[in-house]
């Protein structure tokens, strides 16, 4: 009795840690499809790559520290590309890309919820089914000249949890820059054709709206 109830175990553990596996070869297409589709957004908007903002800290040498978080070692589970547009990012009309890739929306929703006093929890997510995966993309541009010293990542990326995905132009006060947002199901972008003419559809809208608002 005692041998067929260790054998069942060891059998339920070869097969756990055989999803494993899976789950780290799928990690590593998704992860690299997720560079892709940043580096061709990019290209297709004529930005030049900047800096990365991870959600969460990295992985590093500290990483057995049990206080550290899991989600350290799983940085392209929430995580932010940087670009920028124009010689002079202090001039008028100077413009950033970000793109932020939210890899699944229960994770977001329990990060909101528990804030920085503990890690998110995987068994309290909403069912996988039931969440997305996503692309947030704003093109934000300077409605003014800027000191010389001033920094994108700096002086408007840390306001980044309060901008809008939605479809609209508007003015954050805060930064005193124009941005424009829309949220893409990365459902939308199975291929490389469905992608160029999201990002299109994105940019004519974008450009449409922006500068309309800096009209007035």
């Amino acid at each position: 009795m005692d041998h067929s109830m260790t054998e069942a175990n060891c059998n339920d553990l070869a097969a756990a840690l055989a999803d494993v596996r899976r789950a780290y070869r799928l990690l590593w297409g998704y992860q690299k499809r997720i560079l892709h589709i940043v580096a061709e957004i990019r290209e297709q908007l004529g930005f030049m790559p900047s800096l990365i903002e991870y959600q969460f800290d990295t992985p590093d040498q500290k990483i057995e520290d049990p206080r550290r978080w899991m989600w350290d070692a799983l940085p392209f589970s929430m995580i932010g590309f940087e670009a920028e547009q124009g010689e002079d990012r202090a001039q008028r009309g100077s413009r950033l890309l970000y793109i932020d890739v939210v890899s699944d929306t229960g994770l977001e929703q329990e990060a909101d919820r528990c804030g920085d006093k503990w890690e998110p929890k995987p068994d309290r997510f909403q069912p996988p089914e039931d969440c997305r995966s996503e692309l947030r993309l704003y093109i934000l541009q300077n409605s003014r000249k800027r000191d010389e010293n001033f920094n994108w990542h700096r002086d408007v990326v840390v306001e980044v949890g309060h901008w809008k995905a939605e479809g609209t132009a508007y003015k954050d006060e805060s930064t005193d820059v124009l941005i424009y947002g829309e949220t893409i199901d990365l459902i939308e972008l199975g291929n490389r054709a469905a992608l160029a003419a999201r990002i299109d559809r994105f940019h004519v809208s974008a450009q449409t709206l922006l500068k309309a608002l800096a009209r007035r």
